[in-house]
């Protein structure tokens, strides 16, 4: 099985970013109307979830060197990612154990920014 694109909802913060780059890959105009990704929130407003409505760059006129597509390019946080199943598991594992060490990967995907950091200090040593 090929690429396609994953969610890590968890970390995603509904800043509609992937929204509008799709928007302005598939219509060169940032208009959320153009755009194959929804944030949707959940009715409290403290959970959101991008719904993706394709899957990679076979239907996207706009990737990057690396072949992602511009919205995960884009995502802040890395709860976008373009790859193969086996990877996004992988991904998933390392998220979860990052986030046992380092609290600011409970807001961000150590694969989009992996320095600097470093482990975390919890007992103020």
């Amino acid at each position: 099985m090929g690429k396609r694109l994953f969610v890590f909802d968890e970390i995603c913060t509904g800043c509609q970013n992937c929204e509008m780059w799709c928007a302005f890959a598939q219509k060169k105009e940032f208009n959320r109307a153009y755009s194959k990704i929804r944030v949707a929130k959940d009715l409290d407003g403290a959970f959101d979830m991008p719904i993706v409505d394709c899957i990679g760059n076979e239907e996207c006129p706009s990737v990057n060197e690396k072949g992602d597509p511009l919205c995960v390019e884009m995502c802040p946080t890395g709860c976008l990612v373009y790859t193969h199943a086996q990877d996004a598991y992988e991904k998933r594992i390392e998220l979860h154990k990052s986030r046992a060490v380092q609290p600011l990967f409970k807001l961000i995907a150590p694969w989009k920014w992996p320095y600097p950091w470093r482990e975390w200090n919890k007992g103020g040593e």
